[in-house]
């Protein structure tokens, strides 16, 4: 049976190409945030250079840290010392939905996913203030404990396209409301997936820029293992693409914001 494919209404088309003529003089410049999840350090630390050529910032989300190196630990340091940040994913990666689903205690989910890692990371040195949900997976129950106890921001997942059974769902970038931050105080985020299985292109990342630039937001983006050579590895996302993201954003005048820098600069 052939997918059927829904392109789901543009709405706020004027959003897209215009200026916002209320924006507040005291909000903070438009800009993008980068995120990215796991534990591909290595990998992260070669980004440097390229963070570094166009003044970008970038938030680090971590997981399994108990797993880690001295000398991964080490590579994380250096990248707060660049200006990046490093938030929590999870001691064990477990997906709070799946671990509910499964007969696991709630009680249990904190202690052991969230409390055993803030645990490691702070004797570490790190002070993780925001969280990345595991698999998008998260309730309004337990994202109002973690704001409560834990952290400052939690951030979700959002994707150009979503399968479900035989139907595919579509929105252009630019489209997708939830990917854009507006220093309004919300804790509760979502970023866009840029990793290959995606087939997100170039033209989308720049259509959601220059929103992000016309609406005075910052549009937030979300990558996992950087590919510095080509490869079919789904939850991935090439290098050189982030580059021309990071290269376009500069042109535009975009400003790079970690995370925590988005709540912290709403006043909340």
């Amino acid at each position: 049976m052939k997918k059927l494919l829904l392109l789901l209404p543009i709405i706020g088309l004027g959003l897209f190409g215009c200026q916002d003529s209320t924006l507040d003089t005291n909000t903070p410049p438009a800009g993008i945030a980068l995120s990215f999840d796991d534990r591909y350090v290595e990998e992260w630390t070669r980004l440097r250079p390229l963070l570094k050529k166009y003044n970008a910032k970038a938030t680090f989300y971590v997981t399994q840290f108990d797993s880690l190196t001295p000398k991964e630990i080490e590579q994380l340091h250096q990248l707060v010392r660049d200006g990046h940040e490093i938030g929590a994913h999870g001691a064990a990666h477990i997906r709070v939905l799946d671990w509910l689903r499964g007969g696991g205690a709630l009680e249990d989910f904190y202690r052991y996913e969230i409390e055993a890692e803030l645990l490691s990371m702070r004797k570490a040195g790190f002070n993780p203030v925001t969280f990345a949900h595991v698999g998008g997976q998260q309730t309004w129950y337990t994202d109002r404990r973690l704001l409560k106890d834990y952290f400052t921001l939690l951030r979700d997942v959002s994707m150009t396209e979503r399968r479900v059974s035989w139907l595919t769902f579509r929105q252009p970038v630019f489209a997708i409301d939830d990917i854009y931050y507006h220093f309004d105080g919300n804790p509760k985020v979502h970023s866009l997936l840029i990793d290959q299985y995606t087939n997100i292109t170039d033209a989308q990342l720049k259509d959601g820029l220059i929103r992000a630039k016309n609406t005075h937001s910052v549009l937030m983006l979300l990558g996992h293992r950087p590919l510095f050579v080509a490869s079919d590895e789904p939850y991935a996302f090439s290098v050189s693409r982030l580059e021309n993201v990071l290269a376009e954003a500069q042109r535009m005048g975009l400003k790079s914001y970690t995370m925590a820098e988005l709540i912290q600069l709403s006043g909340r």
